[in-house]
């Protein structure tokens, strides 16, 4: 269960540029609280994608009361989410690509484990470190380390394709323009990607294995206690949440806020995907995704 996870010593928000790119081995400034009051109830801009499991029922999308909440915030949003018991995945603005922030050391993650079981071979005790550092506690040059033993952008690139994401534009930078930031952070991607990226885990596929997935799920169980927001926003402690999020700093450009992942229990079983920018402070991104999560985790359940 998620909520089985150390709890670390948060350190004080330091300056913009002085935080290592999205999701830094330093500790992010400390989350505030879950937001109070509920989003709005207005209409936002959707789409549908039933699957070919998904049943013909009218099903309000989870993203109903979303433009009506965001309507009072600052930033850009799109998000997506993928229910397995209808079957059907909706996306709030659809077709939006952003920063992908450290949410790609996922997408990392997903290439080394495919690499490493199509070379028919164990991750080294080596790697193993390096890949639950990159997701555990999010530590940038872990996911460097991990991506250059890859192959780089190409070789992740690859691993896109082969799993669905055919929005996704690995980053070749090798820093973020100006700064001394990993470049990888500049990745761009969709919120409909970063679901079927989840997927690929949360699901049996024949891309990742049992064990792969089982691996994968069980490092963004266990994320550090200051990086476990977003996606388990609203969600109780007896459900199962495997979540990774990003956040990057950009000078005059706010910040970019994302989170991915699972969740399970209470009736519900679905994955989701949260992107947003421009958001003024990291703490008012965080609050902005949380609340989203609190509204998809309610639609849900109903």
């Amino acid at each position: 269960m998620h909520r089985g996870i150390s709890n670390l010593a948060r350190l004080t928000a330091v300056p913009v540029l002085a935080l290592a790119a999205a999701s830094c081995s330093v500790a992010p400034p400390a989350a505030p609280a879950q937001p109070t009051g509920d989003p709005g109830t207005s209409g936002g801009h959707t789409t549908a994608t039933p699957s070919a499991t998904a049943t013909h029922t009218r099903q309000r999308s989870p993203f109903a009361g979303l433009a009506g909440y965001l309507a009072h915030r600052t930033g850009v949003v799109t998000a997506a989410v993928y229910d397995r018991r209808s079957g059907r995945t909706w996306i709030y603005h659809p077709g939006v690509r952003q920063n992908a922030a450290s949410i790609v050391k996922v997408e990392i993650m997903g290439a080394a484990l495919h690499e490493a079981e199509t070379a028919r071979r164990r991750l080294s005790v080596d790697e193993q470190a390096l890949i639950q550092a990159m997701i555990e506690n999010s530590n940038n040059d872990a996911a460097t380390a991990v991506l250059a033993k890859i192959g780089g952008p190409g070789a992740l690139k690859r691993f896109d394709m082969l799993a669905g994401l055919a929005g996704t534009t690995p980053s070749t930078l090798k820093y973020i323009p100006g700064t001394p930031l990993p470049g990888w952070g500049l990745t761009k991607t969709t919120a409909l990607d970063e679901v079927r990226l989840i997927k690929r885990f949360a699901y049996p596929n024949s891309l990742l294995s049992s064990r792969d997935r089982e691996y994968g799920l069980n490092l963004m169980e266990h994320v550090e206690s200051d990086q476990a927001w977003g996606i388990s926003g609203g969600v109780p402690t007896d459900a199962t949440i495997a979540l990774k999020n990003g956040w990057l700093p950009l000078a005059n450009r706010g910040w970019q806020i994302n989170s991915i992942g699972w969740v399970s229990g209470r009736g519900r079983d679905y994955v989701l995907a949260i992107l947003s920018n421009r958001a003024p402070s990291y703490p008012y991104g965080v609050e902005t995704v949380s609340a989203i999560a609190r509204l998809v985790f309610a639609a849900l359940g109903r």
